[in-house]
């Protein structure tokens, strides 16, 4: 009977620590995108948006950006000129400081953080 207890003990440990030990995975509630035009590059695994570029999601919102690059390896968002940009949600903000690069926001999608 002791025996029982024991296995039944480590059995239950086992089932608790893998759901507290799993990786989170975070799923979009929510992803709108609309644009004039796009281009898909295949070999450096970009898409190109042009023309009155739209994006709302669950961390940010834009609309009427020039331009959007799209890099579906590092799953970042170039995002140039967008009018209205809202941060809704994100785990960091960073700031380059650079003035050329006013115009342009970074967008991470996996690591959810926006560079200015």
């Amino acid at each position: 009977m002791k025996r029982f207890f024991t296995i039944s003990g480590v059995f239950m440990l086992l089932l608790v620590s893998q759901t507290t030990f799993a990786q989170e995975k975070r799923v979009m509630k929510s992803f709108t995108f609309k644009s004039d035009k796009s281009k898909k590059n295949s070999e450096d695994k970009t898409t190109i948006y042009e023309g009155n570029v739209m994006m709302k999601n669950d961390n940010i919102s834009f609309e009427n950006a020039e331009k959007v690059i799209y890099n579906a390896e590092y799953g970042t968002y170039t995002i140039y000129s967008p009018k209205n940009f809202k941060i809704i949600a994100a785990k960091s903000v960073h700031k380059t400081g650079k003035k050329e690069d006013s115009h342009v926001i970074i967008y991470n999608m996996r690591e959810e953080s926006v560079t200015f």
